[in-house]
């Protein structure tokens, strides 16, 4: 029997974690940051835009200070932080013309709500949260009083197993066709059966060539330069990884050739291995909200980072360097294989107006309105691409951080029980 204590002990600043009904699952964070500006803001750092504050979309339990929760769920305890999110709103018995829906912060063009008001007369009653946390915990509530929940992939295995979200019915989305079919294949959810993607983003590491002194004769371009140690001595404390364990570990796997999903005696033993070797030359496991400002800078040269948060560091350095040293940094998806990671949208188990939320799902799933969330947001909607490509600039659709090169090899991650308990066995073993 593995232990909350035991858990949090091993995954650190790192792990959310929540037990219910005498289960462990460990959960992702993304970090983010939210710009001062309204209906056009981006997730991360708009274009041009000088003024942000630093936050992190997808903040960690033990990590943030904030004000803690313990909330009982199933005969077990879920130990979460709320982060500023928005109250439910409160349920009541007829909802008529309304429609609640419950998002992440700065992940939506705001004009877009009015028009679907206007065009099924159905008031939407829209709130956000910064962190999956709070979306997974009002889905353990029945949806608390939501009627569409956008919640990480991390979580969505999870909530079908206890029953908290409603099969989707595809006959009554028009545009179910315009979803890309690769979304199709997530193993949390095969066939997307009781959600369907909003947005996603990817893994990859951040290179600050204007500041590295070092001459490593290359470019880097594979999980396998993080771990080659002839590299590593060349920039020995100069380099970091995520502080969110499950990304150094898929990454040991992918520079060892290891399947994603071997999870064996010999493949956790030789990711262990590798990362302990690592370990000697990076600054460490920083959180976000440290290697963007430090990677912008020229702090770090290299670091594992996520894709909206590599686009928020080169906006920085840009404005820092100028644009004629732009080329100095870059984002990489790295070879052999990468993997993305999906925001989706569920329908809960209690929502009032589940039709409302039929129509909005189908309403976002319009290659216009879907290519003015990405706009908005700075993360890749789920569309296919030629359809995209009519509404969003060359700029914007040639962006590595927020649209992935056709020839990068992208996987979703399994999130098994099997994976989790490795992803503890791995990081005690590392990190003590």
């Amino acid at each position: 029997m593995v232990t909350r204590r035991q858990l949090l002990a091993a995954i650190g600043a790192a792990a959310v974690l929540t037990a219910v009904g005498g289960e462990l699952l460990l959960f992702r964070r993304e970090g983010t940051t939210a710009t001062t500006t309204t209906a056009g803001a981006r997730q991360f750092l708009k274009r041009g835009s000088s003024t942000t504050s630093m936050v992190t979309r997808r903040k960690l339990l033990v990590a943030i200070g904030a004000a803690a929760v313990l909330a009982a769920v199933g005969g077990g305890f879920m130990l979460f932080r709320r982060e500023g999110g928005a109250a439910a709103p409160t349920q009541t018995t007829a909802r008529g013309g309304e429609l609640a829906v419950y998002n992440y912060s700065y992940y939506i063009d705001k004009e877009l709500l009015p028009e679907f008001e206007k065009e099924h007369g159905i008031k939407v009653i829209y709130q956000e949260f910064e962190s999956g946390e709070e979306a997974y915990a009002a889905l353990l509530r029945g949806g608390g009083g939501y009627d569409l929940v956008v919640v990480p992939d991390t979580y969505i295995r999870d909530v079908i197993k206890r029953g908290l979200v409603k099969r989707i019915d595809h006959n009554k989305l028009s545009n179910i066709g315009n979803v890309d079919p690769a979304f199709f294949n997530n193993p949390n959810d095969p066939g997307l059966q009781y959600s369907i993607p909003y947005a996603f983003g990817t893994t990859g590491f951040a290179v600050n060539y204007y500041a590295m002194k070092a001459d490593l004769g290359r470019k880097l371009d594979g999980w396998g330069d993080l771990f080659d140690f002839g590299i590593l001595e060349k920039i020995r404390g100069e380099v970091a990884m995520l502080e969110e364990f499950i990304e150094p570990i898929m990454a040991a796997k992918y520079a060892l050739g290891i399947d994603p999903d071997d999870w064996s005696e010999t493949a956790v033993n030789r990711v262990i291995e590798l990362l302990k070797r690592q370990k000697d030359y990076i600054r460490g496991y920083l959180g976000i909200s440290q290697i963007v400002p430090a990677i912008a800078a020229g702090e770090l040269w290299v670091s594992q980072i996520w894709s909206g948060d590599a686009a928020t560091a080169r906006d920085e350095f840009v404005k820092n360097a100028g644009e004629q040293h732009a080329d100095k940094f870059e984002y990489v998806l790295p070879k052999p294989m990468t993997h993305r990671w999906v925001d989706l949208m569920v329908i809960p188990r209690d929502a009032k107006n589940v039709e409302a939320a039929y129509l909005f799902i189908d309403f976002l799933l319009r290659p216009e309105n879907s290519a003015r969330i990405v706009k908005a947001s700075n993360y890749p909607t789920p569309l296919k691409r030629q359809l995209l490509e009519r509404y969003l600039d060359p700029d914007i659709l040639q962006d590595p951080t927020v649209f992935p090169p056709p020839q990068a090899k992208l996987i979703h991650l399994n999130y098994t029980d099997e994976m989790l308990k490795a992803v503890e066995r791995i990081s005690y073993a590392v990190k003590g």
